[in-house]
């Protein structure tokens, strides 16, 4: 197979969380304490990149043996190439190297541990923990209920802390756990929208996706609490002189938010199965809107250095 293909395996769309989030933490260590090593930057985007794609590698995998994707596929419903079944990988080969990309995350995990301390290797085994268990037995999290609430945690407040730590050896500095709950929320609606396009593959093999576990019905409350919860958080990091004041022009993607997750918000499910078009979107969408928070974020710190009576 070519390297293109392999490429498009990992999906590399949804590669762009662990961009953010990295990036976030870094420039908060940048913003706020002065601190920035472009190595240890660089090291710690590499191994959260490579460890994302493999949890998506494992993940297909299992999905595949589940006969989850098989059926989702089957029903007409795409959202992203399979790298199994639309790819033609070997599943030995697509299971193989997603072990091999997180042993490689590990390694430089650890590494990072060697250079700013022992408590960073925590949060390395909780992303490795969450990562493996998130499809594979015996924790399968994702087949449980609570899989997107986990990952929503790992990909936003945990690993834009981890970045800021290995940055800054500051360990009790809330900060940026504050300022990436957005990150994690972006998540969970990129997660609650593939799993309201596999509704019915999921209920044929048992798999409980945080829809099913609250009901159509209700995902509509989880949509509308996790916006205001991510929006909160911006105008809390700036009120907190986490983020400065000109951050808050963020805010004007409010809208474009909730157009993105205007599928899950009828309550009907019907309806969202009618509307599998825009839950395509809203499974692509908040990639792209939380970049653009990312350059917003960046752009009103870097102006808040130049002209320091924007940061408060």
């Amino acid at each position: 197979m070519s390297i293109r293909t392999w490429l498009v395996s990992f999906s590399p769309t949804t590669l762009t969380s662990a961009f953010s989030s990295v990036t976030l933490g870094t420039a908060l260590a940048w913003y706020l304490n002065n601190k920035l090593s472009l190595v240890i930057y660089v090291i710690t985007l590499i191994a959260l990149l490579l460890a994302q794609a493999g949890v998506n590698l494992v993940h297909d995998y299992y999905d595949y043996l589940s006969g989850v994707d098989i059926l989702y596929r089957a029903s007409g419903f795409s959202h992203r190439p399979h790298p199994i079944i639309d790819l033609k990988l070997r599943p030995k080969d697509v299971i193989t190297v997603g072990y091999v990309f997180l042993a490689i995350a590990f390694a430089a995990g650890i590494y990072l541990v060697i250079l700013v301390g022992w408590p960073v290797l925590i949060l390395a085994i909780a992303g490795l923990i969450i990562g493996i268990g998130y499809s594979i037995p015996p924790l399968k999290f994702h087949y449980r209920g609570y899989g997107e609430i986990l990952a929503a945690t790992a990909m936003g407040p945990l690993v834009v802390w981890g970045s800021y730590i290995v940055q800054t050896g500051i360990y009790m500095n809330p900060a940026p756990l504050i300022v990436g709950i957005p990150n994690g929320l972006f998540t969970l609606l990129i997660l609650l929208g593939s799993g309201a396009l596999e509704i019915d593959a999921c209920k044929a093999v048992g798999k409980i996706t945080l829809v099913l576990l609250v009901g159509v019905k209700n995902t509509k409350y989880v949509v509308y609490t996790s916006i205001v919860l991510m929006y909160l958080a911006i105008i809390v990091s700036a009120i907190l002189h986490y983020l400065p004041y000109t951050s808050l022009v963020a805010l004007l993607l409010i809208p474009r938010t909730l157009r993105l997750a205007g599928p899950l918000l009828s309550g009907d499910e019907a309806v969202v199965r009618s509307r599998w078009r825009e839950l395509r979107n809203l499974w692509a969408g908040p990639f792209s809107v939380r970049l653009l928070i990312l350059i917003i974020f960046i752009i009103s710190m870097i102006i808040a250095r130049i002209y320091p009576p924007l940061s408060i």
